[in-house]
């Protein structure tokens, strides 16, 4: 049910369409998490940066979690790191992937990497493909990372996570959706067709669970999605009505996933200064659209088209002038296109802004160095 280790670089291979997805992936993870970004597991390909993850998981002390289809439970292992008092289930189909050993063994990796001592409860509970087999009534939020494009039975485990829920409990579905006209396709299980996300925001409307969050525009770029389902119809109709009203220009940004596009010094200069002003209504809409953005960037440095990339991240520090990631991708972007005079003052204010940032440090050393 679970896609982990080496099975999560080949998904998300696949979510960004690029042979050599795998550069520049994680670079953050040894300073903002203090682990290496594989043991992020599909955290580290959703959110950049610690604050990113709580800003949108939305996680309160004392909260009751399961995540259903943990495999080995690694990303609940995340959560035990950053969280305190949490009480957590791990769950899954699988008894050899969520054996009692790896349980214990996730839990005492993440434990070490805490900065105190450990305050969270841990369970684990074996389902079956209709069934969570989780207690009910209980849980605050039900977590599905990675795992529900696998589920053969969508209706039936939606309708079993409903009874698990709190009467105000959420759904957090992170995870991978195809487009329209550009089906994704997944590596495990069969290597089955990721569905379009309408197609399953519908399927949750059915049994009673109403879309209130979303981590980026549901735009082609990136493949991988956050989104959270509640019980609460007035929520939903909130976020829709703040969604309908930035979209338009949402739209037009997704327009730099096209070379040519982004290629255009002028148009790219135009398209932030049309989105400044609507900037923190977009960003209240789609929480990781700073990710979002930056990622189209990355797709074109990956593929050497490096006017692109910086013509993005140039938009990035504009659209986003205290990010010390924005101001250290378009370092990387010049850097890489052997600009290392333009590369080091964003270097340096991307330093100024995050002073104990290693990759920074070790680019304005290499820049300084003519490399």
């Amino acid at each position: 049910m679970k896609i982990t280790g080496k099975a999560v670089i080949l998904f998300f291979i696949l979510y960004t369409g690029i042979c050599n997805a795998q550069k520049y992936r994680g670079e953050f993870a040894k300073t903002e998490f203090s682990i290496s970004e594989n043991r992020l597991n599909f955290f580290v390909n959703m959110f950049e940066t610690k604050k990113q993850l709580l800003n949108f998981m939305e996680i309160n002390k004392g909260d009751v979690i399961a995540e259903v289809g943990a495999g080995n439970g690694w990303n609940l292992g995340v959560l035990s790191m950053i969280y305190d008092s949490l009480t957590l289930y791990a769950q899954d189909i699988n008894p050899k992937d969520l054996s009692e050993s790896a349980w214990k063994k996730t839990i005492t990796y993440y434990e070490k990497h805490r900065a105190t001592k450990q305050t969270n409860k841990f369970n684990r509970v074996i389902g079956t493909t209709s069934s969570t087999n989780l207690p009910d009534g209980i849980f605050d939020k039900i977590l599905l990372v990675d795992a529900y494009h696998d589920f053969d039975k969508k209706d039936a485990i939606i309708d079993d996570m409903a009874k698990k829920l709190k009467p105000g409990g959420k759904i957090y579905i992170l995870d991978g959706f195809s487009f329209p006209g550009d089906t994704q396709i997944c590596p495990d299980n069969g290597k089955h067709i990721l569905t379009t996300l309408p197609v399953e925001v519908k399927r949750f409307e059915k049994h009673g669970f109403y879309l209130t969050k979303m981590r980026s525009p549901d735009f082609r770029s990136h493949y991988g999605q956050g989104l959270i389902f509640e019980r609460d119809k007035n929520r939903s109709d909130e976020f829709y009505s703040k969604k309908e009203a930035v979209d338009p220009l949402v739209k037009s940004s997704a327009r730099i996933w096209k070379n040519h596009v982004a290629s255009d010094s002028v148009a790219m200069k135009d398209l932030a200064d049309s989105l400044l002003p609507k900037i923190k209504e977009i960003t209240d809409t789609y929480k990781e659209y700073e990710v979002w953005i930056k990622d189209i960037g990355l797709m074109h440095l990956r593929k050497a088209e490096y006017k692109a990339a910086i013509n993005i991240f140039k938009a990035g520090t504009r659209l986003f002038p205290d990010s010390y990631q924005a101001w250290y991708w378009l370092g990387v972007a010049y850097q890489e296109n052997k600009q290392n005079k333009e590369a080091l003052p964003n270097f340096k204010r991307s330093l100024s802004l995050k002073p104990d940032n290693i990759f920074v440090k070790k680019r304005i050393t290499q820049a300084e160095s003519g490399k």
